[in-house]
């Protein structure tokens, strides 16, 4: 590392140590290291020891921060440290980059560059470790870990992991093959200042060998460690906390296989700093589950060899939720599972042209259309967000908009648990070869609240390249709802709203097509929605039986 480096360092740790001394109650670090990455990059971390430390060597604890050795998020772990624990904050590859060129998370994984393997290793060998390396964090320094574990360090020992992205492009970026907009754009600005990365970012749509350095799920079998993965219903990353949690249950390595924890509570990104959720406030019986996944257990069986967990823990908790405004239901109830998805029956719903959600698909077929104007994009109203508005929101201005079309059962006159994945099938045709599908599912209150519970949007010709809409034949198109569990209650209905938009959280189509899209011009795309007999357009719900309240 030349001197020049050494000195921007040496500042930035004066910068860090200043900023940590700001923030009453949080402790400073008792050191602060320059760890070594096998190019010669050196990384800073702040150390912090118990206050009866005596040079004794004892398990270390660490979370990799894109956000430096300062971010509050970090340190609000740092008091474990008084359980026994040196506990070190590194900022990672990304953070340190003065010129923000470095793409996050590039070097974290098991490709060329390991800083995350080359720091627990490093750490394992250090004067105050014994050897043993856990590793925590929510979030970005989730995401760290998901990474981290399948170059599997020998030293690591167990990880602990919060609202995290298990595969960039599927669960953070491009999930249905359209970017998530305000989500992308406001990370980076956090993450990566370089205009260059940002634009590598948002015109790079397909799936390709850069996006599949960042698939934590495709290399699942490398990965040795146990872990905890702590989600949201309403959790941005929800679908990237399940898929690394079976991915890693089902094809882990000896120490990983069955050796995960799935926890999933009705929570938002920001639970349990905000309580409040969407429309609502957080249900009382969700805020916490009913057995102890925290951090300081996970790691006193794993670093201290304390009490099995293994018949203690159920692999899978999770939190069916119910009516957001408290009235009676079998929902808002914490369930156990031996794996994920919890078995039900899919049952589909097919869309009818008088605005019927229906259990059998009317015998002749139908179209309704509407016409999508990007200049005018149907707005974002809650759902599962990271900087936008999050959670159980009333869809009813959306969905007075004649861009919008609304299909919906009767009063339900028994509960209904949906536990599970949810898809839509829609067949559509459209005036252009490329606009996007967006599919809603919400629970219509008796007072004709229509409170959503998920969503998913479709761009053809990302996902399956040369797939294209025209006027003539309709194209079935697979929307993906992602993961939910909720009990629709007796007298409540079930709704889907289709269109073609989802904004800001996903980017608005322009409809010009994929090779023109960033050409600054905008078509209106006029697009009808096939249903009926030959062309069954439907959502498909992951049923549980028996569920009972009927009343």
């Amino acid at each position: 590392m030349n001197s020049k480096c050494r000195i921007l360092i040496f500042c930035l740790f004066l910068l860090q140590i200043a900023f940590l001394s700001a923030f009453e109650g949080f402790p400073t670090p008792d050191r602060i290291l320059s760890i070594p990455m096998r190019d010669g990059k050196e990384l800073p971390a702040a150390v912090f020891l118990p206050s009866s430390y005596q040079g004794e060597k004892i398990p270390c604890i660490l979370l990799r921060s894109s956000a430096g050795i300062s971010t509050p998020y970090a340190l609000v772990h740092a008091p474990i440290k008084e359980k026994g624990y040196a506990v070190v904050i590194q900022a990672t590859r990304s953070f340190v980059d003065a010129e923000g060129k470095s793409f996050p998370y590039v070097s974290d994984g098991w490709g060329e560059l390991q800083d995350g393997y080359d720091t627990v290793e490093w750490l394992a060998a250090a004067p105050f470790c014994n050897g043993k390396v856990g590793t925590m964090g929510t979030s970005a320094m989730g995401i760290t870990q998901l990474m981290l574990a399948p170059s599997a360090p020998p030293a690591l020992k167990c990880q602990h992991i919060r609202f995290a992205a298990a595969s960039m492009y599927h669960h953070a970026t491009y999930p249905g093959g359209q970017i998530l907009k305000n989500q992308a754009e406001r990370w980076l600005g956090y993450c990566a200042r370089d205009p260059g990365v940002h634009s590598y970012l948002c015109n790079h749509p397909y799936y390709n060998d850069f996006w599949e350095q960042f698939n934590t799920v495709k290399v699942a079998d490398r990965v040795k460690a146990p872990a905890v993965h702590i989600g949201g219903w309403f959790d941005t990353f929800i679908q990237g906390t399940i898929d690394a949690f079976v991915s890693r249950q089902k094809e882990g390595a000896e120490g990983a296989r069955n050796k995960q924890k799935l926890v999933i509570g009705p929570w938002h990104h920001y639970w349990p700093l905000s309580m409040a959720l969407g429309d609502f406030q957080m249900p009382q019986a969700g805020i916490n589950p009913p057995f102890d996944f925290s951090a300081e257990k996970w790691f006193e069986f794993y670093l201290k060899e304390g009490p099995d967990l293994s018949e203690e823990l159920p692999p899978v908790v999770y939190y069916v939720m119910g009516p957001f405004d408290g009235s009676a239901s079998s929902g808002n109830v914490w369930k156990t599972a031996v794996e994920w998805p919890p078995q039900a029956q899919p049952t589909s719903l097919y869309l009818a042209q008088d605005g019927r959600l229906s259990p059998k698909a009317d015998s002749i077929s139908s179209s309704l259309s509407y016409v999508y104007h990007p200049e005018n994009p149907v707005p974002t109203i809650g759902g599962q967000n990271l900087f936008l508005e999050a959670g159980p929101k009333d869809q009813r201005e959306i969905e007075k908009r004649d861009d919008v079309l609304i299909f919906t059962t009767a009063p339900l006159e028994e509960d209904l648990e949906v536990t599970g994945r949810i898809k839509a099938l829609i067949y559509a045709t459209s005036s252009v070869a490329n606009t996007d599908l967006s599919v809603r599912l919400s629970d219509v209150y008796p007072d004709g609240r229509s409170i959503l519970i998920a969503d998913g949007l479709y761009r053809p010709g990302i996902l399956k390249q040369g797939e294209a809409l025209n006027e003539q034949h309709p194209l079935e198109v697979e929307v993906d709802l992602w993961s939910t569990s909720l009990v629709f209650a007796k007298g409540h209905a079930i709704r889907v709203a289709v269109t073609s938009s989802n904004y800001p959280r996903f980017e608005k189509n322009p409809n010009v097509g994929l090779a023109g899209e960033y050409s600054g011009r905008f078509l209106p795309a006029k697009t009808a929605i096939h249903m009926g007999k030959s062309f069954p357009s439907q959502i498909i719900l992951p049923m549980i039986q028996n569920t009972g309240n009927k009343g």
